[in-house]
């Protein structure tokens, strides 16, 4: 189970694109906090827990943090059969503090997921603080402190119409800042046209010559969603974890303590019509029945495509970001999908015809397993059958 805790709407930067809206503070109680992990844990049985702190700023709160950490790891020292423990920070990196190091420094397990959109230009381009001043220095200063106290984590740029162009210039800048891999995020919230299409197909292509360039030195780095697609193609579906299923394994805690199925839909904490639960009356299954229905509307205006068993139409925040609705998308994500597919095979095809050792033993000398609470390909034509 992932339990994230959306500890505050409040945050130190003004974004441009962020999809959270207006920024105030609201911050969860440890009371919220610890109901939120009560209804986790009730849900069922568990091997693993994760619980994911997420904004706004998370680390704008980190006394609540060590508080929740201290909490989960007594309560999970309760638990017979014992589930292993992670904690995941989203940040923008900002504010890596000696406190937040020791904290999240091990033997606890912390993954730290941070914001970082390219280099200095295009990332202070959008990622500014609310005197308008870039936060790429302070990002860099956090990420060499996460890096130094060996604190695992991952560097997340977000794509938007205005930097889709620029997506080599993104990866060559974020691949040497070390962490387990890139991701390149796209905001589907943005005003997708068929210009930024094809500026996001080039982008794309000049990423894909950059992550060449890296196989052939011999790194082997995942760049997300090209890595992923690439197992798409290898494994017949999408790879772990398995498909998004509406608070399934995973579900997201408000301040005001509102259960929703996941953080993307959280926003500010005032559409009920995604709500599915309260951490003081626990999930409500009807509720999340009723969702998945209407979320798997899309299965049926997805069912002619070639690709689709590669693509992410099945993820419903991306629903809620494209069109406000669960169950129903536009075109905007059909071309951003395939965009991603087309550079990866473009990819792959380029490096396996070379024989690419590093890309070769990467891909194909590898075991690929499992994510904690999922399958390694969970086809949709499976569930048809």
């Amino acid at each position: 189970m992932e339990l994230t805790l959306f500890l505050d709407h409040q945050c130190n930067l003004r974004c441009t694109y962020c999809y959270n809206g207006e920024k105030f503070t609201r911050a969860m109680s440890l009371d919220t906090a610890r109901k939120a992990v009560e209804v986790a844990l009730a849900v069922g049985p568990t091997q693993h827990l994760d619980v994911s702190f997420f904004g706004g700023e998370p680390m704008l709160r980190m006394d609540l943090v060590r508080d929740i950490v201290a909490y989960c790891e007594q309560r999970v020292e309760t638990l017979r059969p014992k589930p292993s423990l992670r904690f995941i920070m989203n940040t923008n990196g900002t504010l890596m503090t000696d406190e937040a190091i020791e904290l999240m420094s091990k033997p606890r397990n912390f993954s730290v997921f941070v914001s970082l959109d390219g280099d200095k230009e295009v990332h202070d381009r959008y990622r500014v603080n609310a005197a308008g001043k870039g936060s790429f220095d302070d990002v860099i200063a956090g990420v060499e402190r996460l890096r130094a106290a060996g604190i695992s984590y991952q560097l997340v740029g977000v794509v938007s119409t205005g930097t889709a162009s620029a997506l080599g210039r993104t990866v060559r800048a974020l691949a040497p800042l070390g962490g387990g891999k890139v991701v390149l995020a796209a905001n589907f919230r943005d005003e997708w046209t068929e210009a930024s299409i094809e500026e996001l197909r080039q982008g794309l292509r000049d990423a894909g010559d950059v992550w060449m360039e890296m196989f052939r030195a011999g790194k082997k780095l995942a760049v997300e969603p090209l890595h992923t697609k690439i197992l798409t193609h290898l494994k017949g579906g999408i790879p772990c974890p398995s498909r998004c299923m509406l608070a399934g394994s995973e579900m997201c805690v408000s301040p005001s303590g509102k259960i929703y199925p996941c953080a993307q839909m959280v926003g500010e904490d005032t559409n009920d019509s995604l709500v599915v639960g309260h951490v003081d009356t626990g999930m409500d299954m009807d509720r999340i029945r009723e969702l998945q229905v209407q979320k798997d509307r899309v299965e049926t205006t997805c069912e002619p495509c070639a690709l689709r068993d590669r693509c992410q139409s099945h993820c419903g925040c991306r629903h809620v970001a494209l069109t406000g609705k669960l169950g129903v998308i536009t075109a905007a994500l059909c071309e951003i999908e395939s965009s991603f597919i087309e550079a990866a095979d473009r990819v792959a095809e380029q490096l396996y015809q070379e024989k690419c050792e590093a890309f070769v033993e990467y891909y194909y000398k590898k075991s690929w397993v499992a994510a904690r609470g999922g399958t390694l390909t969970q086809l949709r034509r499976s569930r048809d059958d």
